[in-house]
C-alpha cells in the first residue's frame, strides 16, 4: 500500500528545500553555533559590561544572521510523520504556528528603548530566547538516523557546558558587583568573595572586565567540575545560596553530559560486546562438540573476517526491508558482473535479471575451506569477487588450476545433479557470490520462457563433459584464460579442439598482469630480501608487542624530559650522567622504530583478496594509510640540531626537538584499536589496558603542562603554584614530578584539597582544562566498563527474563514445584551449552556461516552418527548432509525424560554422548539402558505409532533428534531412498517385530480380556487431577500421577558414597575407607559460607594489626585461632569432590591432585604464619616476656600482610553464586558491591595511616611514642602530626577508635573526591600513596557505576524494547489518522499485555523445551479443556463457577455453540471409550493448544467474520452480543467454551463475542486438530463424515426457505444468504433485542423525577483516567506539595522556630491533602491481572482496603496542630510553638505516599521512564540534602559554637540551616571547598555517613539514568549502525550515487514513520480481531474504491485487509521513485 503526501508535488523543482539536504543541515549547524554565541554574549552584556563596542558589533552581526535564518525558514520544509512537506503554503503555515513568534521576539532590538528609558538595562535579554532554537535544532539532528550522533552529542554537550559555565560565572559575579551599562559604571560590594582575592580587594577600580570575568569563570569552572579548591568561596548568605545553586547546576549539567556520552559510547560498543559474547559461545561450542581443528580454524577465520570487514553483520538479508524495486536496483548493480559473465543469463530479459539478483548471496570463505568435493553434488553457481580459489584432482596434492577474481563456474550444475570431478577450495580469504539451484528454479514459475532458454543452453553445455579438460574445461574455464592459471601441463590426451584452446591459453600466459604472476610464485623460492612476514607468525606478534612497549616508554620518557628538565631547579639531565643514559635509550628505541618500518614494509597486507605478498602492493598500502609518513616523521633526528649548542641550552633544546616522538601516540592508539577489534582477545583485558594507558598518560601529560606553567624559565616562579608549594632547587626531579602529579590527580579526580592552588590566570585556566579533561577521561572509562559489562551480560539477563516469565507462567497456572524444577534444570543446562545464543529447535548457533561451511560443520558434528543409523546406511554423502542440516541437537541434563511410552512423536533420537535408561510405563523400574551411538523412537518416526519405551537420561546427554516431517521433504529429492522408506513403513511385520522385542524386554505378561476391561474401567474412574507424589525406589525417581497419566517429577541425587562405591568397584586393589565430600551437600555449603566470613575476619584483623593494633595480644590470639580453622579448611578441601565434564570426580588421589594444582599454593601462602620469619630477625621473647616488644610485634604484623589476600575467596564466592542462571543476579550484585565498598574504604584507611606511622625502632621505649596509647611513632611532617591544627586532638590521650575514625574520615574524603583540605598529605611518600589511592578510588567508583549501569540497563532492556514497540504502534496509528476509541483500545491492550507478560511472547515461552517436557506441562494445563470440549467421560474436578452456570438450549444456540461436545455428537461410543483410555491423545492434542490474552471490552470475534478457531475460557467472562452489538444475550463463564461450530463446519461467526473481563483463553485451531487426528485415521474419517452430514442438513434447510427477495448479485448469494441455522440464530437475536427494548422503556413522568438523581449519581460516580493529563498534573503537584510539607515541618522542628508564612503554607497544603483524599476514591487503576478498573464502587473499595490508602491518608492528614490552638493564649509563645512543631510531626509519614506513587508511575509502561526517574531522583536528592542539613543543625545544638558552625559566626538558626544546606550540597556534589568542616568526632561520623551515602546515591542515580538513556537510544543506535553498514557496503561495491541516495532516503523516512519497525512486526503482539479492526480502518475504504472489491460484503473485506501488506514509500525529492518497474515480478 502506498503512503503518499496529502499535497501534490510538482514535477518541477520546488522553491522549498528539503530539511534532509546537506546544505540545509550545514545551515542549521551554523545557526546553532550563532545561537550559542548570541546567548553567551547576551549574558556577558547583561551581567558584566554592555558598552563594549566590539561586542555590540558582534551582537548585531549575529542578529543579521538570525534574521536570515527567519527568512530561510519560509523556504525549508519539515517532516510530518516521516513525510517531507515541501509545499510552500503548508511550510509557511507551519512556521507561523510554531517557531516564528519566538524567533521574532529573540531578534527584536529592544535595547533601543533605553534611549527613552535609561533604567531599562536588561532589554537585550530577549537574545537569550535563542537557546530554545539552539536545542530545537539539536533535537532535530537527533531524530535523523543518517546523521553521525557523535557530532550531535558533542554539540549538545558543548552547548550545555558553555551555557552552564557562562550562567554560573554571571550569577557569581552578580553577588559581588553590578556590571557596567550605559550611564551606570560598575559597582562592587564591600563584603563579597572579592575580598578573598588580594589583587581584587585592593584594586577594585583598576581591575578590568576581562579579569573579573576570568575570576568569575574560574570559580564557576572549579565549582561546576566539583573541584572546589576553597581559595574562592561564599562569604555571606546570598553567596551561599548562589553557590548552592551553581553546585546543583553543575551536578545536573555534568550528569546530563555524562549520561549522553555514556549512553552513546555504550550503544556504539554494544554490537562489539554482543558479537564477542557470541564468538565465545561458538568457540566453546565447537570445542565441546569435538570438531576437527581445521574446521574450527575455518569457523574462527570466517567470523574474524566477518567482524573485520562488516562488523559482524551479514549483508545477505540486511536490505530485505527495502522496497522490491529499490532492492533489485541495488543488487542488480552488485551482481551485474556475475550475470553478464554467465552465458546462461546474457540473453534473458531485464526483469529476469533483476529478479535473479535478489536470489544471489555473497559469502566469505576462509583459506582452505572446501566449496565442493569430488563425487559430491553441489547444485550451485559460483562467482569469485575477491580472493583465489584452488582446484585439486583426486590426489590432495594434485593442483590443477588457480581461479582468479572475476571468474564464474558451476553453470552446468544449476539444473542437473552432476557429481563434481574435482575438489574446489578457497586458497586465500575469498568473497564468492553463490546462486543455488532452488532459487533459480523458483523464478521459472514467473518466467517460463526464460526457463526454457536456460534449459536449452545448459543442454548444449553438457557436451563439454564428454571430453573434459579435467574440471577446468568442464566449467568452461578455458574460454576465459585471463581468469585462470593452470599449474600443470594438461594438454596430454586432449581432443584437437581442446589442445588448441589450451595452447592459446599458454601463449597468453606470458602477457598476463604482474599481479597474476605474483600469485604463482612460491614463498620458498624467494630470496631473503624479498620474503614477506605473515601477520599471524610468531615473530610478527612478538615484535608488535615489543615495539609497543618501546614506543610507550619513549612517549612517557620524552614527555617527562620536555616538561620536567627545563630549569635549574630540577637539576636537569646535564648535571649528572643521566643524560647519556637518556640518549642511549632514545637511540635504541629509534633503531627499533627504523627496524619496525622495515618490518612493516615486509608484512603482508590483508585485502579483499586475502593477504598480499607483493612488496609493491605492501608499500602502496603502507603509503596510502599515511602510516609511512607518520613513522618516518616520528624518527626524524631533529635532535641533532641541539648539538650545535652546549650547556643547559643544549639539553633544553634536545627535549623540545625530540618531541616529534609523541607522534607515536597515534601508533599506540592504532595498536589498542587493533587489539580491541580482535574478537578472539579478551575484551575486558584489552579495554582495561587501554583505559589504564589513557589515564596514566593524561595524568603524566597534564602534570607536565601544569609544571611547565610554573617552571618554564630558569627556575620556578615564586608566585606560582610550585613556588607556593615549596618547590626549590634542593629537591630533585622526582620530587617535583610527584608534586605535579599529585596536584594533577587532585584536580582530575575533583578531590581538590586546596593545599596547592593556582596563582595566575594561566594556571587557573590550565587547572580548569585539566579538571574537564579528567571528567571526560573518567566518564570514558566508565562508558567502556558499561559497554563491556552490558555486552557480556545482555544475553544472560535476557535469558533470566525468559526464566522469570516461565516461572511466573507456571505459578499462575498452579503447576507443581517439581515441574518448575525440571524446567529450570533443563534451561540451566541449555544455558551452559548455548549461552542464550540458540536453542535446539531454533536456528543453528552458527546459522550465518556460508552454506558449504555450515554443511561441513554439521557433517563433522552429526554425519558419522547419522550414517550409522540402519535406515540411512546406504544413503549417499549428500543425503546425510541434508539430513544433518534438518536435525536438532538436544542437551539433556541428568535425570530428564527424553521420551514417554504411549506417546506419539515423529522424532528419531540418536545418542551422541552420554547414557540413557529405559523405564517401565509407570516409571517405577529400570529395565534397560541405551549407550552412545544407539537410537530409539522408531515406532513414531517410521509408523506414526505411540512410542513403546520411556527413556530417561542417566547422565548429561547430547541427543540428536530427526523429525520425520522434515525428512519427508528431503526424501522428495532422492526417489530411491523415498521408495525404500515407504517400503519399510508399509511393512507391518517390522512394526510387530519392534513391538514384540520391546514387550520381551519389558517382560510384560498378556492379560486376559476381563483383566484388560477392569484396567480400562479403573483408568476411566481416575480423577483428571494430581493424586499425590510417589517415590519409585527401583528407578530412584518421583512420579506425580495426573489421572492415569504418570508425570515425571525428578530423580533422586546420587550421593557421594554411592559414587565412590561405583568408583571402587571399577578399581583393582584394596578399597579405601575414605569418602569424598559432595560440593552441593548442605554441610559443606554452610562450611564454605563460614570460610568466607572467616576470610573476611582474618583480612580485617590482619589489616588492623599492621596499621593500628599490633600491640593487642587479644587480636594475636584471635589470629592464631582463626589460622587453625584455615588449616582445617585446607584439609577439608583435599577431600571435596569436583566436577569434570559434568561428571563428579570422587577419587581421593584425583581430588588431592586437583586441589594442589589449583588452590593449594594460594591457601598455603595466605594461611602460613609468616611472622615466624620475623622471629629470625627479632626474637618474640624480650625482657618483658613473650610478645612484649611492641615494635617487634609491629614487624610481625607487617609480615602477616599476605593473610589479607584470603579475600580472593570473596569474588570467587560471588562468581559461583552468579553462575547459576536461575538465580536472581541483581541482589547478589548489590551485596557484592556493598561489601567491596566497605572493604575498600577500610583497607584504604589502614594504608593511609600505616604509611605515615610505620614501624621504626625495634627496641623503642614506650615513653618515646608519638602516640603512646596505640604504641606508634609517626613522621614529624605527616598529616597525623598536623591534626591538632584542625581538630581538638591530644596526642598523648588519643585512642584507637578516635584515630581510626579520623583516618576513616580522611580516607573517605579522599576516596569520595571531596577533599575538604582540613586533612591532606604533607610528605612525598604520603602524597605518592595518596595518588594511588585516589586513582584506585576513581577506578573503583567507575567500575561500581559501570556495573550498576550495565546491570540496570540489561534489566530494563525488555521494558525498553516493549516501550519502543508501543511507541512505534502509536506512531503508526497516528500516521494513518487512527484516533479515538480504537487508538485508546490499542494503547490499553499494550498496557494490559505488559502487566500480564512483561513483554515476553507467551506463544514462544516453551519453545526452548524438549517435546517430553512440553507435553507434561501442556497435559496438565489443557487436559480439562480437552475432556470438556470433546466430551470424554473422564472424571475431573469441576469448577464451582462453571457448575452453577449451565447454559440453556436457547442460549447455546444464541452463542453459536453445539448442543453437545464434539465426540458425543460425531463419534461412536467405542471410539470415545478408546480415547478416554488413551493418554497419548491428550498429550498429543495438548501440545497443539496455545494460550491467548484478551483485555476487558475487547472483541474476540465479530459476527460474520471467518475463523476456524475455538476458545476455552480459563479465566474471565465472555459476552455474546446481539446482532446490533448493543445487548448482551449470553454470558459465558470460566470453564466454558465457544467456537466449536466454526472449528468443525467452517461457518462464519454467528455472533459477536466480547471479553466482559480480562480473559485467559485457550485456543485450538482447525489445522492443529487435523494434525492430531492424522494419527487416528479411523476416528478422523468418522469425524469428517459427521461434519459432512451436519453441513448437508444445513443445506437442506436452506433449500426449504423461500426468499422473499432475490439477491442483487451472485456475490451476495455467496456471502449474504441466511442459511438454516444462521437464519434461525438471527431471528432469535432479533426477538431478544425486541424483548430487551420493551423491558427498558420508561414512562415520561418517571424520567422527569429520576433524571436529576441519575445526573447527580453519574457525577458522583465519575472516575478519573490514570492517563488523563489533568490527573498527571494534579498528582505531580501533589508530590511537590508533599515534599514542601515534609520540608516545612522538619525545617521548623530543626530551627525551633515557626515562620508564619511557612506555617500558613503548610496549613494550605494540609487542606489540599484532605481534598485529595476525596479525589482518590475516584482514581481508576490497573489491577494485578491487568484489568482496567474504572467502576467507582471498585475504585473506592480498593482505596479503602489499600495499605497506603484511606486510613493511612486520613491519619496523616488530620489537622493535629488545631488540637493545640486552645492553649495559645494561656501559655507562653515559645512553649506553644514547640508543641505545634512536635504535633505536626505526625504528617511526616505522608512522604510514604509520595514514594509509593513514584514507584507505581515507574512501573507503568505508558509513562516516560526517563522523566519519571529524573523527577523521582531529584526528589530523593533534595530530601537527602535536607535531612543532612537537619542533622548538622542537631550537632550545633549539641556542641554549640565548638561545632562546624563556629567558622561562620552565625547565631540565628534559620541562617545556620542555609549554611548547613550549603555544606551538605558541597558533600553531595563532591565540591568540598573546605570553608565548612567537621570539628568534633560526632560530626566526623555524620560527614562519613553523608559522604558514603551521597556517593552511593549519586552513583546509583547516574547509573540508573544512564541505563535509561542507553536503553532509550539502543534501537536508534542499532538502526544507525545498520545504515552505516549498508552505506559502507554500497560505497565499497561502487553502487551508483543516485541509488545510494534513494536507499538512505528510504531508511530515513522509514525511521521517522515507524521507528524502523515493519507493520507486520507491530501486529505480531495483537490478537486477530483487534488487528482486523486496525487494518480494516486503514485499508477498507481503499479496497472498496477498487472495482474488483466494490461489491464484496464487509466480513470479506475485513478478512482481506488482514492479508494486505502495508509498505511506506518516501516522496522522491531528488529523483522519481518507482513502486514497480517493467519486467520484475514482485
Amino acid at each position: 500500500m502506498e503512503d503518499t503526501n496529502e499535497s501534490k508535488q510538482d514535477d518541477e523543482v520546488s522553491e522549498v528545500y528539503s530539511p534532509k539536504q546537506h546544505i540545509v543541515r550545514v545551515w542549521n549547524v551554523f545557526i546553532s553555533l550563532t545561537c550559542l554565541a548570541a546567548v553567551t554574549l547576551c549574558l556577558y552584556e547583561l551581567f558584566f559590561n554592555s558598552t563594549v563596542q566590539g561586542i555590540i558589533f558582534i551582537r548585531y552581526c549575529l542578529d543579521v544572521s538570525f534574521i536570515l535564518n527567519i527568512i530561510s525558514r519560509f523556504y525549508i520544509g519539515h517532516e510530518d510523520h516521516g513525510v517531507v512537506i515541501i509545499d510552500p503554503k503548508r511550510v509557511r503555515k507551519k512556521y507561523f504556528q510554531t517557531w516564528f513568534l519566538l524567533d521574532f521576539l529573540s531578534v527584536l532590538p529592544l535595547e533601543t528603548l533605553k534611549m527613552a528609558f535609561s533604567d531599562l538595562t536588561f532589554m537585550q535579554a530577549n537574545r537569550c530566547l535563542r537557546v530554545f532554537r539552539l536545542f530545537g535544532l539539536i533535537s532535530s539532528f537527533n531524530r535523523e538516523p543518517d546523521i553521525n550522533k557523535v557530532y550531535v552529542t558533542a554539540l549538545h554537550c558543548f552547548s550545555i557546558g558553555i551555557l552552564c559555565f557562562q550562567t554560573s560565572a554571571c550569577i557569581w559575579f552578580r553577588q559581588a558587583c553590578i556590571g557596567t551599562s550605559e550611564g551606570h559604571p560598575r559597582h562592587c560590594f564591600k563584603m563579597s568573595w572579592l575580598q578573598l582575592l588580594p589583587d581584587f580587594s585592593t584594586n577594585v577600580t583598576r581591575i578590568s572586565d576581562v579579569e573579573y570575568y576570568t575570576a568569575s569563570l574560574y570559580w564557576a569552572a572549579i565549582t561546576l567540575c566539583a573541584i572546589g579548591f576553597g581559595d574562592v568561596h561564599a562569604t555571606y548568605l546570598e553567596e551561599v545560596t548562589a553557590a548552592s545553586f551553581v553546585m546543583v547546576l553543575g551536578l545536573l549539567s555534568f550528569g546530563i553530559i555524562m549520561t549522553n556520552m555514556s549512553s552513546l559510547i555504550s550503544n556504539m560498543d554494544a554490537q562489539r560486546g554482543k558479537f564477542y559474547h557470541r564468538m565465545e559461545t561458538v568457540h566453546h561450542y565447537v570445542k565441546h562438540m569435538g570438531l576437527p581443528e581445521d574446521i574450527q580454524t575455518w569457523v574462527h577465520a570466517y567470523y574474524y573476517g566477518l567482524w573485520t570487514h562488516q562488523k559482524g553483520r551479514v549483508i545477505a538479508g540486511l536490505m530485505d526491508d527495502l522496497p522490491f524495486v529499490l532492492h533489485s536496483d541495488v543488487l542488480s548493480c552488485y551482481y551485474k558482473p556475475l550475470i553478464e559473465k554467465a552465458k546462461l543469463f546474457r540473453e534473458t530479459e531485464s526483469g529476469f535479471k533483476r529478479a535473479l539478483s535478489l536470489k544471489c548471496n555473497t559469502y566469505t570463505y576462509s583459506p582452505g575451506q572446501i566449496l565442493a568435493e569430488i563425487g559430491e553434488v553441489y547444485p550451485n553457481l559460483y562467482y569469485i569477487k575477491h580472493g583465489l580459489v584452488q582446484i585439486y584432482g583426486e590426489d590432495p596434492g594434485d593442483r590443477i588450476a588457480t581461479l582468479l577474481p572475476g571468474l564464474l563456474f558451476g553453470e552446468a550444475h544449476l539444473l542437473y545433479s552432476i557429481p563434481r570431478n574435482a575438489t574446489i577450495c578457497a586458497l586465500t580469504l575469498s568473497e564468492i557470490s553463490v546462486l543455488e539451484r532452488k532459487d533459480l528454479l523458483s523464478l521459472f514459475a514467473d518466467y517460463p520462457e526464460t526457463g526454457v532458454k536456460i534449459g536449452k543452453a545448459i543442454n548444449e553445455r553438457l557436451e563439454n563433459f564428454t571430453y573434459p579438460l579435467r574440471e577446468a574445461f568442464a566449467y568452461g574455464l578455458a574460454l576465459r584464460p585471463q581468469n585462470v592459471v593452470f599449474q600443470k601441463d594438461l594438454s596430454v590426451n586432449l581432443q584437437a579442439k581442446d589442445k588448441r584452446i589450451f595452447r592459446s591459453f599458454m601463449d597468453s600466459l606470458s602477457n598476463q598482469h604482474s599481479r597474476i604472476k605474483s600469485y604463482l610464485r612460491s614463498k620458498n623460492t624467494k630470496s631473503f630480501w624479498k620474503r614477506t612476514i605473515h601477520p599471524d607468525q610468531a615473530f610478527a606478534k612478538k615484535w608488535e608487542i615489543f615495539f609497543f612497549f618501546c614506543i610507550t616508554l619513549s612517549v612517557f620518557l620524552e614527555t617527562w624530559v620536555l616538561f620536567f628538565t627545563n630549569n635549574t631547579y630540577t637539576m636537569g639531565l646535564y648535571s649528572e650522567s643521566w643524560g647519556a643514559l637518556y640518549l642511549a635509550v632514545g637511540a635504541l628505541i629509534d633503531i627499533a622504530a627504523a627496524f619496525d618500518i622495515l618490518v612493516t614494509l615486509r608484512t603482508e597486507v590483508l585485502t579483499e583478496d586475502g593477504y598480499v605478498i607483493s612488496l609493491s602492493v605492501i608499500f602502496k598500502a603502507y603509503q596510502r594509510s599515511r602510516n609511512l609518513y607518520y613513522d618516518v616523521l616520528a624518527i626524524l633526528p631533529l635532535d641533532l640540531i641541539s648539538f650545535a649548542y652546549t650547556g643547559a641550552k643544549h639539553w633544553t633544546m634536545l627535549g623540545s626537538l625530540r618531541a616529534n616522538r609523541l607522534i607515536w601516540l597515534r601508533k599506540i592508539y592504532l595498536y589498542f584499536c587493533k587489539k580491541e577489534s580482535d574478537i578472539y582477545k579478551n575484551l575486558f583485558v584489552q579495554r582495561t589496558a587501554k583505559c589504564i594507558f589513557l589515564l596514566t598518560f593524561f595524568v603524566h601529560f597534564c602534570a607536565g603542562v601544569l609544571y611547565l606553567s610554573a617552571c618554564s624559565e630558569v627556575k620556578c616562579l615564586e608566585d606560582s603554584w610550585a613556588g607556593n608549594a615549596g618547590l626549590n632547587s634542593s629537591q630533585n626531579n622526582l620530587y617535583h614530578y610527584i608534586y605535579a602529579t599529585y596536584w594533577t590527580i587532585a584536580i582530575m579526580t575533583s578531590v581538590g584539597y586546596g593545599d596547592i592552588l593556582p596563582s595566575s590566570p594561566l594556571e587557573q585556566m590550565l587547572a580548569v582544562i585539566v579538571g574537564l579533561t579528567g571528567l571526560l577521561i573518567f566518564n570514558y572509562i566508565i562508558s567502556q566498563i558499561i559497554a563491556t559489562i552490558s555486552g557480556e551480560n545482555a544475553k544472560r539477563v535476557s535469558f533470566q527474563n525468559l526464566l522469570s516469565a516461565m516461572r511466573h507462567f507456571m505459578e499462575r497456572h498452579d503447576l507443581t514445584v517439581s515441574q518448575e524444577n525440571r524446567v529450570m534444570e533443563y534451561m540451566k543446562h541449555l544455558w551452559s551449552k548455548y549461552q542464550g545464543e540458540a536453542y535446539p529447535r531454533g536456528p543453528f548457533i552458527m546459522r550465518d556461516l556460508p552454506a558449504e561451511l555450515k554443511r561441513t560443520v554439521l557433517m563433522a558434528e552429526r554425519g558419522e552418527l547419522l550414517s550409522k543409523i540402519p535406515y540411512f546406511v546406504e544413503a549417499g554423502h549428500s543425503f546425510i548432509q541434508e539430513l544433518a542440516s534438518i536435525s536438532a541437537m538436544y542437551f539433556f541434563p541428568k535425570g530428564e525424560i527424553v521420551q514417554y511410552s504411549n506417546t506419539i512423536t515423529r522424532e528419531l533420537f540418536c545418542i551422541r554422548r552420554g547414557m540413557c535408561q529405559i523405564l517401565s510405563d509407570d516409571l517405577s523400574e529400570i529395565v534397560g539402558r541405551y549407550r552412545k551411538r544407539m537410537y530409539f523412537g522408531e515406532a513414531g518416526f517410521l509408523f506414526a505409532k505411540p512410542a513403546m519405551l520411556t527413556v530417561r537420561t542417566m547422565t548429561c546427554c547430547e541427543i540428536l533428534s530427526i523429525d520425520f516431517e522434515k525428512v519427508r521433504v528431503v526424501l522428495e529429492k532422492y526417489p530411491v531412498l523415498k521408495w525404500q522408506m515407504e517400503e519399510l513403513q508399509a511393512n507391518s511385520e517390522y512394526h510387530m517385530t519392534l513391538k514384540m522385542t520391546v514387550e520381551n524386554k519389558m517382560k510384560r505378561q498378556r492379560r486376559t480380556e476381563e483383566d484388560e476391561a477392569d484396567a480400562v474401567h479403573k483408568r476411566k474412574k481416575v480423577l483428571l487431577t494430581f493424586h499425590g507424589r510417589r517415590y519409585c525406589k527401583k528407578s530412584k525417581c518421583y512420579v506425580e500421577d495426573f489421572g492415569n497419566i504418570p508425570i515425571y517429577a525428578g530423580s533422586e541425587e546420587e550421593t557421594a558414597a554411592e559414587k565412590y562405591q561405583k568408583f571402587q568397584n571399577k578399581r583393582l586393589g584394596p578399597r579405601r575407607p575414605k569418602n569424598a565430600i559432595v560440593p552441593s551437600s548442605t554441610i559443606y555449603v554452610k562450611w564454605v559460607i563460614f570460610r568466607i566470613v572467616l576470610a573476611i575476619a582474618v583480612s580485617v584483623i590482619s589489616s588492623l594489626l599492621f596499621a593500628f593494633l599490633h600491640y593487642k595480644i587479644e587480636l594475636w590470639i584471635a589470629c592464631y585461632a582463626l589460622g587453625v580453622l584455615c588449616w582445617i579448611d585446607i584439609y577439608i578441601c583435599m577431600h571435596v569432590a569436583f566436577y569434570q565434564d559434568n561428571d563428579l570426580q570422587v577419587d581421593p588421589l584425583e581430588i588431592t591432585h586437583h586441589y594442589i594444582k589449583t588452590s593449594f599454593l594460594v591457601d598455603f601462602i595466605t594461611c602460613f604464619p609468616w611472622e615466624i620469619v620475623g622471629w629470625l630477625v627479632v626474637s618474640p621473647i624480650s625482657e618483658n616476656g613473650f610478645y612484649a616488644n611492641n615494635e617487634a610485634l609491629h614487624l610481625y604484623a607487617y609480615l602477616r600482610i599476605p593473610h589479607v589476600f584470603q579475600l580472593y575467596r570473596v569474588p570467587l564466592a560471588f562468581s559461583y553464586l552468579q553462575e547459576d542462571i536461575t538465580r536472581e543476579k541483581n541482589i547478589i550484585t548489590f551485596l557484592k558491591l556493598l561489601l567491596y565498598c566497605v572493604l575498600f574504604i577500610h583497607f584504604s584507611t589502614c594504608i593511609m595511616f600505616a604509611s605515615v606511622c610505620p614501624a621504626q625502632d625495634l627496641h623503642g621505649y614506650e615513653h618515646s611514642y608519638f602516640l603512646p596509647m596505640i604504641k606508634h611513632n609517626c613522621t614529624p611532617s605527616s598529616w597525623v602530626s598536623h591534626l591538632n591544627n584542625s581538630f581538638d586532638v591530644d596526642y598523648d590521650t588519643v585512642t584507637f577508635p578516635q584515630l581510626y575514625l579520623v583516618s576513616f574520615y580522611f580516607a573517605t574524603t579522599t576516596m569520595c573526591s571531596i577533599g575538604f583540605g582540613d586533612i591532606y598529605p604533607h610528605e612525598t611518600l604520603s602524597k605518592t600513596i595518596t595518588i594511588f589511592v585516589i586513582i584506585a578510588a576513581m577506578l573503583f567508583w567507575g567500575w561500581l557505576s559501570g556495573t550498576i549501569t550495565a546491570m540496570l540497563a540489561n534489566t530494563d532492556a525488555v521494558r525498553s524494547a516493549y516501550t519502543k514497540r508501543t511507541e512505534s504502534m502509536k506512531l503508526f496509528l497516528k500516521s494513518h489518522n487512527i484516533t479515538g476509541p480504537l487508538y485508546e483500545s490499542v494503547a490499553r491492550f499494550y498496557t494490559f499485555r505488559w502487566i500480564r507478560t512483561k513483554g515476553i511472547d507467551q506463544d514462544k515461552l516453551f519453545e526452548y523445551l524438549p517435546t517430553s517436557l512440553v507435553g507434561d506441562i501442556s497435559t496438565i494445563l489443557y487436559a480439562d479443556f480437552i475432556a470438556k470440549v470433546f466430551g470424554l467421560n473422564i472424571q475431573r474436578e469441576e469448577r464451582q463457577e462453571s457448575e452453577t452456570h449451565v447454559l440453556s438450549s436457547l442460549n447455546i444456540k444464541r452463542a453459536g455453540k453445539l448442543n453437545k461436545p464434539f465426540f458425543e455428537m460425531m463419534l461412536t461410543k467405542d471410539c470415545r471409550e478408546d480415547l478416554e483410555t488413551d493418554g497419548c491423545f491428550i498429550r498429543l492434542l495438548a501440545r497443539k493448544i496455545y494460550p491467548s490474552l484478551y483485555r476487558a471490552n475487547d472483541y474476540i470475534c465479530k459476527r460474520n467474520d471467518f475463523g476456524d478457531e475455538m476458545y476455552y475460557i480459563e479465566k474471565g467472562e465472555v459476552d455474546v452480543l446481539s446482532n446490533n452489538e448493543l445487548t448482551v444475550v449470553v454470558k459465558l463463564k470460566a470453564g466454558q467454551y465457544f467456537g466449536e461450530r466454526n472449528l468443525l463446519l467452517g461457518e462464519p461467526r454467528a455472533a459477536s463475542l466480547r471479553a466482559a473481563t480480562n480473559c485467559d483463553l485457550y485456543v485450538l485451531s482447525k489445522k492443529s486438530l487435523d494434525e492430531t487426528f492424522q494419527y487416528y485415521p479411523a476416528i478422523y474419517k468418522q469425524l469428517q463424515r459427521a461434519s459432512a452430514m451436519m453441513k448437508e442438513q444445513l443445506h437442506k434447510e436452506d433449500r426449504c426457505v423461500k426468499m422473499s427477495k432475490k439477491p442483487k448479485s451472485a456475490v451476495e448469494v455467496v456471502f449474504l444468504r441466511q442459511t438454516g441455522y444462521f437464519k434461525w440464530h438471527s431471528e432469535c437475536m432479533a426477538e431478544a433485542e425486541q424483548t430487551a427494548l420493551d423491558s427498558t422503556r420508561w414512562t415520561a413522568v418517571k424520567e422527569i423525577f429520576m433524571s436529576l438523581f441519575i445526573l447527580l449519581k453519574r457525577i458522583h460516580n465519575k472516575t478519573i483516567d490514570p492517563e488523563n493529563t489533568l490527573r498527571l498534573a494534579y498528582q505531580y503537584i501533589s508530590c511537590l506539595l508533599i515534599t514542601v510539607l515534609f520540608w516545612a515541618i522538619t525545617y521548623m522542628h530543626s530551627v525551633s522556630d515557626v515562620d508564619w508564612y511557612i506555617f500558613l503554607l503548610a496549613l494550605i497544603i494540609e487542606s489540599i491533602m484532605m481534598i485529595e483524599v476525596i479525589l482518590k476514591f475516584h482514581m481508576c487503576y490497573y489491577d494485578d491481572s491487568g484489568a482496567y478498573i474504572s467502576d467507582y464502587e471498585l475504585t473506592s473499595q480498593s482505596y479503602l482496603k489499600s495499605k497506603v490508602g484511606f486510613v493511612f491518608d486520613v491519619v496523616c492528614s488530620l489537622p493535629y496542630s488545631m488540637l493545640f490552638l486552645h492553649p495559645m493564649f494561656s501559655k507562653e509563645l515559645s512553649t506553644f510553638l514547640s508543641v505545634i512543631v512536635y504535633a505536626r510531626m505526625a504528617h511526616l509519614p505522608r512522604l510514604i505516599t509520595l514514594l509509593v506513587f513514584m514507584w507505581k508511575e515507574e512501573e507503568l509502561i505508558t509513562s516516560n521512564l526517563l522523566w519519571i526517574r529524573i523527577i523521582k531522583y531529584f526528589v530523593h536528592a533534595v530530601l537527602f540534602v535536607h535531612c543532612g542539613a537537619v542533622l548538622c543543625i542537631l550537632f550545633v545544638r549539641m556542641y554549640g559554637m565548638l561545632s562546624w558552625v563556629g567558622a561562620t559566626e552565625i547565631y540565628f538558626f534559620p541562617e545556620m540551616y542555609r549554611y548547613a544546606f550549603y555544606w551538605v550540597i558541597q558533600i553531595y556534589t563532591t565540591t568540598g571547598y573546605g570553608d565548612l568542616v567537621a570539628k568534633t568526632f560526632g560530626e566526623m561520623i555524620l560527614c562519613i555517613m553523608i559522604m558514603i551515602l551521597s556517593k552511593m546515591q549519586v552513583v546509583f542515580i547516574m547509573g540508573h539514568l544512564t541505563s535509561t538513556q542507553t536503553n532509550k537510544r539502543v534501537l536508534q543506535e542499532a538502526y544507525e549502525e545498520k545504515l552505516e553498514t549498508i552505506k559502507t557496503y554500497m560505497k565499497q561495491e561502487r553502487i551508483p550515487t543516485a541509488i545510494q541516495k534513494r536507499v538512505m532516503e528510504f531508511y530515513s523516512y522509514r525511521w521517522n514513520r515507524t521507528s524502523g519497525t515493519d507493520a507486520e512486526d507491530l501486529f505480531r503482539d495483537i490478537h486477530t480481531c483487534l488487528k482486523m479492526e486496525i487494518l480494516s480502518s486503514i485499508c477498507s475504504d481503499t479496497l472498496r474504491k477498487h472495482q474488483l472489491f466494490s461489491n464484496y460484503p464487509g466480513p470479506f473485506i475485513r478478512e482481506l485487509c488482514t492479508r494486505m501488506i502495508i509498505r511506506c514509500f518516501p516522496i522522491a525529492f531528488y529523483y522519481k521513485s518507482m513502486l514497480m518497474q517493467l519486467g520484475p515480478i514482485d
